[in-house]
């Protein structure tokens, strides 16, 4: 089986230079020959410009399996509604 080795590249920018080093994190993080060679891929399109900065980095969560938080709407009401609404569903239960 042949061993998947990291890429190296020049610093071109600070954009670039941040997203290696996400890369170099990852790949040495990851065990998978799969894994190592989607990385590989990765950085080498965003090395030649062919994918942008956010789909690089939401691949790279990809093959993390990161948990992607989804806030929830909190529905809240004024004190005085929620005590209406609590004084009739008491007459209603009351009368049943």
């Amino acid at each position: 089986m042949e061993k998947i080795e990291k890429l190296v590249f020049d610093a071109k920018d600070f954009k670039f230079t941040a997203a290696y080093q996400e890369y170099q994190k990852s790949f040495e993080q990851t065990d998978s020959p799969e894994e190592k060679s989607k990385l590989n891929e990765l950085i080498t399109q965003l090395n030649g410009e062919e994918i942008s900065y956010p789909d690089f980095y939401e691949a790279i969560r990809d093959t993390e399996n990161w948990y992607q938080f989804h806030r929830t709407s909190i529905e809240t009401t004024r004190k005085f509604a929620y005590r209406k609404k609590q004084q009739k569903k008491a007459r209603i239960d009351r009368h049943k």
